[in-house]
């Protein structure tokens, strides 16, 4: 019985299956005849200089960490197509492949066809914004926050909000992944991010610069975030949706915060709460957002 290649593939015959020891040892079919097919190759992970998909994309390239552009050759997406113009007129490298190729780097992200090889993206310095920073500014502070949807969901609330800083430590926090440039819609690239080594001291030198810490905390002792009345310069601590603010920063904090909600919602994730909190305290302070 002759068995077509293609059903030989479609079945997955392997040596091991079919007891086929060597080749030459034709019992089980005659396996040795049939390959088995190549397997597309996948990453353990997305490499982490590169950032993919058409928002992340514009941004890096607007904010000068894109260093080479990758996309579809065969695409007629006009949005990619422009994206490769600006490139080219900006001298940065563009590199025409296949889809294989872009899911391959991707790890099978949603990646529209485009995506940018990156440069290494610049922290601002804590103390330096503080000196800066006017009578009323906003920072947050993300304690063991590892998810990299609400990471994204974070740094695309406080673009918008004009927050002055967003500190991220250099542990225990989800890092600027291909996954958070994409959930940001690229305002990652934007975002002013400090990476402290340390929490705990990162606070400490916010409320030398006369900034009060506010821990999003719904124990013992937190008041309404809808009622509380937000100081000009506050130092918004925020925690995992599992874990919440860690103790040590709790006893650093001032105040305690929590939000109102219905006794059958156990908790909102950290990208929703932020953006509540962050407003409450933009809307007390409604100067005009920082900008660049």
């Amino acid at each position: 019985m002759v068995i077509e290649v293609a059903k030989a593939q479609e079945i997955r015959i392997t040596r091991g299956i079919l007891g086929c020891r060597k080749p030459g040892d034709n019992r089980g079919l005659g396996c040795e005849h049939f390959a088995v097919p190549r397997q597309r190759p996948k990453p353990n992970s997305t490499p982490g200089d590169l950032a993919f998909g058409i928002n992340a994309c514009a941004m890096a390239m607007q904010a000068g960490y894109a260093k080479s552009l990758l996309y579809f050759g065969d695409t007629r997406n006009e949005r990619v197509l422009e994206l490769v113009a600006r490139a080219e007129a900006d001298g940065i490298p563009v590199q025409s492949v296949d889809t294989f190729r872009l899911d391959q780097l991707t790890g099978d992200g949603v990646h529209q066809g485009v995506l940018v090889r990156l440069r290494d993206i610049e922290t601002v310095d804590l103390r330096q914004v503080v000196r800066s920073a006017g009578e009323a500014s906003l920072i947050l502070v993300l304690d063991g926050v590892t998810d990299p949807q609400n990471l994204g969901a974070v740094l695309r609330t406080a673009v918008a909000v004009g927050v002055s800083a967003i500190v991220l430590p250099l542990r225990r926090g989800a890092q600027l992944t291909p996954g958070v440039h994409r959930a940001s819609a690229g305002l990652s690239f934007v975002a002013p991010v400090a990476a402290p080594q340390n929490l705990a001291m990162a606070l400490r030198t916010l409320k030398e610069a006369n900034y009060w810490v506010v821990a999003a905390d719904a124990g013992e002792g937190a008041q309404p975030a809808t009622a509380f009345d937000w100081p000009a310069k506050t130092a918004l601590v925020m925690g995992s949706e599992g874990e919440g603010v860690s103790h040590l920063l709790l006893q650093e904090s001032d105040f305690r915060v929590a939000l109102p909600m219905d006794p059958r919602v156990e908790s909102l994730n950290v990208g929703v709460a932020t953006g509540a909190l962050a407003y409450l305290w933009r809307r007390q302070w409604p100067g005009q957002p920082r900008q660049g």
